[in-house]
């Protein structure tokens, strides 16, 4: 009886084990399986999608009497309540759609989608860098600063590279990776220019603080650059860099202004009418890595060159985020762990508001945007969310950084830089790679949610 009971469970195609729900979905007319159908729970408002096999798998957040809604290219939607998968033997059947036009049978054409984002590299950075500032203006992105440092695991490096337990043979390996990492803190002050259309990278030959974790925009002929942290020549300090930078296009001169109210690291920026708006960051880091945020929020007046505060935010914490009409959306961020919300402020009401959940923590993810959409790009996922259905979407993509930076510029997304890591070590990028808009309709997403507001 026992065996009988597993083999049973082996077959089932679905089954529901506590949140979890796994199952096939397959044509009625032909009992063949149908890859890339939509699985939707509705009252956890959380999808996603059949593979190859037709096959799917769904974490609810919790065990309630949802329904599922499944649809897909060419066939009718159905819904069926989660109780009801075991009356069917948890096999999901979709009619097809057809439609019968002055007597002539049309039938819907399944699209096939690929299972990941495709992308083009592009012409690479001098030197690899990532934690930089960069901005677009004009059909050219502009990159300042920048962390080049690179870390390693001198202790298991040596065990990979020596494969022995005698100390006389690991230890001098082990100290030879020791000195290597030593004096390796090094943040640039390069001021670089990358023209789109000819794929080609210019150094200018201005010479900038060196400084990382900032922000670069661009204001009436001007670049601003502001914020970060620079490290001492022997690389054993860092400071709060309190100076901002001008640098006036049509003089070719660089101006420095000594008043920053808002000295932190990873502070989110952005231009809003003559204001540049500045939120939170981190304000110390102690030599185990250990950060203090703040909540504080201040804008700079580009025209009268004077500095405002504005209501604190509801949480202290590093972030990235975009503007986005008169609403700032932060994605992620970190308050001393990676978070997972998205966040919103209204500069017109002054109110938060908690979007939603994402998939994972996304610590400091590169952004960027679109009419309604946000493109959101970390670690060999990109995500696209829109702001007015709230349909967050998931998709893979073999570009393996973080804190890399992203711009859309004719419907192309340009991905720069950034930190590639693994067991070993954790080193920057030179790489720069081109992805067409279009490949988020040819592909399909990994998963699917609409997000649920928070107050």
């Amino acid at each position: 009886m026992i065996k009988k009971v597993l083999f049973a469970i082996l077959i089932f195609p679905l089954c529901l084990n506590a949140q979890t729900i796994k199952g096939i979905v397959k044509s009625q007319a032909t009992d063949s399986l149908l890859d890339d159908a939509n699985i939707y729970a509705v009252q956890n408002q959380i999808g996603t999608l059949t593979n190859s096999n037709g096959e799917f798998t769904l974490n609810l957040k919790e065990k309630t009497n949802d329904s599922l809604q499944v649809s897909h290219i060419g066939f009718v939607t159905a819904k069926i309540a989660i109780k009801d998968l075991k009356k069917i033997n948890y096999i999901i059947l979709l009619q097809e759609d057809i439609e019968n036009l002055n007597n002539v049978e049309v039938k819907i054409k399944k699209k096939k989608l690929k299972s990941k984002i495709d992308f083009e590299k592009l012409s690479p950075l001098k030197d690899a860098v990532y934690s930089f500032a960069s901005t677009l203006h004009n059909g050219k992105i502009y990159v300042t600063g920048g962390d080049s440092s690179y870390n390693s695991n001198a202790f298991e490096i040596a065990k990979t590279k020596t494969n022995s337990h005698d100390p006389q043979v690991f230890m001098p390996i082990y100290f030879q990776e020791l000195r290597r990492e030593e004096g390796n803190a090094k943040h640039k002050g390069d001021f670089l220019i990358y023209d789109i259309k000819s794929d080609s990278w210019e150094n200018s030959n201005k010479k900038l603080i060196k400084r990382a974790y900032h922000s670069l925009h661009f204001y009436d002929n001007s670049f601003y650059i502001f914020g970060g942290k620079r490290i001492s020549p022997n690389a054993k300090f860092e400071y709060l860099e309190n100076q901002i930078e001008i640098f006036d296009l049509s003089k070719n001169e660089i101006a420095i202004d000594k008043t920053n109210p808002h000295q932190a690291i990873n502070s989110p920026s952005f231009i809003y009418k003559d204001n540049i708006i500045v939120m939170g960051g981190a304000i110390k880091t102690t030599p185990k890595g250990k950060k203090t945020f703040t909540n504080k929020t201040h804008f700079y007046n580009l025209t009268s060159g004077l500095w405002y505060e504005l209501s604190e935010m509801p949480i202290a914490q590093e972030a990235n985020g975009i503007l986005m009409g008169d609403k700032i959306y932060l994605i992620g961020g970190n308050n001393g762990k990676a978070m997972s919300e998205i966040q919103s402020f209204d500069l017109i009401n002054d109110k938060w508001l908690n979007e939603g959940e994402l998939f994972s923590e996304l610590e400091k993810p590169a952004i960027a945007s679109q009419n309604d959409l946000i493109y959101i790009f970390d670690s060999k996922k990109i995500y696209l969310y829109d702001i007015k259905t709230k349909v967050l979407k998931e998709f893979v993509i073999d570009i393996d950084v973080k804190y890399s930076a992203m711009h859309l510029f004719e419907n192309n997304l340009y991905i720069i830089g950034g930190l590639s890591q693994d067991e070993l070590s954790s080193r920057p990028s030179n790489k720069t790679y081109r992805i067409a808009i279009d490949e988020f309709q040819n592909t399909s997403p990994s998963k699917i949610k609409t997000l649920k507001q928070k107050q």
